[in-house]
């Protein structure tokens, strides 16, 4: 991997004319192959792969509850605001622990942990103690590991994020999306500054630790100065990380953004100058830029592993420490290890009844082959380094169908390897599609986001 590629700098904004022409439906590709393309797994397989792995591991547990549905919304969710329901899940959510340990060499390390939903603070905090001391009992917590937890401010008060502390938690990601009250009211998210700003000096007060703020772009009416605006204010509570997320609008997996879609959703250009304003403010402000969506300032761990060349991708976006086997827990939950990825029931009850019987409640995977793997290792070094090497010769078809994209100046083709261009990062999602075998065949099957 080649480590370092410059930031993405608002300069370097595509003009309407190339959004128009590139803008299409592509994977976000969190995954190689993508979700999309999971089926039924043989349960032998995933205990071969998760008999065969050795060293620390990653582990994310998906807590799926939410009080209410926020509109943008494209995780899965489960709305109730019956906090009860969370003593159940936890005692699932160990039991499933305990039929992973049972299939793991023993003395295997967790490296990370990340808690994602939903709304994992939904868990009243003494369920929260319970789950995460439980899962130290059954994976030892490396003392220089990793441990993140999504953080709702509107739900969370200062005791319970000094708890979180307390249990080890030192990454925390703060929904935020937008600080405009009119964008916040059409996606029904009530969400004041002050909630946010609140959770930030709790967390300050408490200790040097990594904030992330996750903001979307191309929601109903944001304009150029309303974003500005809301820029400034993320300026102003420097967080460590800002995640900036393109709206995903899929009203055919998520019905409710059929009422997001009623208010009006911002044009391509409009989009693209969106972002670019806040690549723009971040980087005056000395965030630097990692692979598509991402900012960090100096010193934060997701830069430090783009300079080691370390950067990758997973279900949750970019994170640091390639490599890593990891476990999924819970509803929905995607595991990636030696080879496979597996993927929970995405019905509660049916995941439920599966773990209750000493199940694994796995739903689908897939297993790479060796072509797989190839291609994957250049679609995250394209999305996390934006450039790859191969060996000369190789993909010989896919640099041919990058002819459109080099005459355009997205990227830079040689025999031996593609760069791409500061301009072309905007466009990532469609470099790398061209490398995706499975995009490729499943013309007309495109479920996926648009790429501007």
């Amino acid at each position: 991997m080649i480590a370092n590629p410059a930031p993405v700098e608002s300069r370097n904004a595509p003009g309407a004319d190339l959004v128009a022409r590139y803008r299409t439906r592509a994977p976000r590709y969190t995954s190689f192959p993508t979700a999309p393309q999971f089926g039924p797994i043989a349960m032998a397989e995933v205990q071969r792969a998760l008999a065969s792995g050795t060293g620390p591991m990653a582990l994310y547990a998906h807590i799926p509850f939410c009080r209410s549905l926020c509109l943008y919304c494209g995780c899965h969710v489960e709305i109730t605001t019956r906090r009860s329901v969370g003593a159940e899940y936890v005692d699932l959510l160990l039991r499933e622990a305990d039929l992973y340990a049972a299939q793991l060499r023993p003395g295997r390390t967790l490296a990370q942990l990340a808690l994602g939903g939903g709304t994992p603070t939904f868990l009243l905090p003494d369920l929260m103690e319970r789950l995460i001391l439980g899962l130290r009992e059954r994976f030892p917590f490396a003392p220089d590991g990793d441990f993140s937890i999504e953080v709702d401010p509107r739900t969370i008060d200062a005791e319970y994020l000094e708890r979180l502390v307390a249990l080890g938690f030192n990454r925390f990601s703060l929904g935020v999306q937008d600080f405009d009250p009119v964008v916040l009211k059409a996606v029904k998210r009530h969400q004041t500054t002050e909630m946010t700003w609140s959770a930030v000096q709790t967390l300050r007060s408490q200790g040097n630790f990594d904030l992330n703020f996750d903001l979307m772009y191309g929601l109903p009416h944001q304009t150029e100065e309303t974003f500005r605006a809301t820029l400034e204010t993320v300026v102003a509570m420097r967080p460590t990380r800002v995640a900036l997320f393109l709206y995903a609008h899929v009203p055919w997996m998520k019905p409710a953004q059929k009422v997001v879609a009623k208010q009006g959703l911002p044009e391509a250009d409009l989009k693209a100058r969106l972002f670019a304003i806040a690549a723009g403010a971040l980087r005056g402000a000395g965030y630097e830029a990692i692979g598509m969506d991402h900012f960090a300032l100096p010193g934060d761990a997701l830069l430090e592993a783009q300079a080691s060349g370390t950067l990758q991708r997973n279900f949750m976006g970019y994170t640091t420490r390639a490599g890593l086997d990891q476990i999924g827990l819970g509803v929905s939950a995607i595991g990636n290890f030696g080879g496979v990825y597996a993927q929970d029931h995405k019905n509660r009850a049916t995941w439920s009844d599966r773990v209750t019987n000493g199940e694994l409640p796995i739903e689908r995977g897939f297993v790479l082959s060796a072509e797989d793997l190839e291609r994957r290792r250049v679609i995250m070094d394209l999305f996390c380094n934006f450039r790859v090497r191969f060996a000369p010769g190789a993909f010989a078809s896919e640099r041919a169908r990058l002819e459109a994209h080099i005459a355009d100046g997205l990227v830079v083709v040689r025999d031996d390897g593609v760069e791409v261009t500061p301009l072309g990062r905007h466009f990532i999602r469609n470099v790398c599609s061209v490398f995706d075998s499975y995009f490729e065949s499943d013309v007309g099957e495109r479920r996926y986001s648009e790429t501007a």
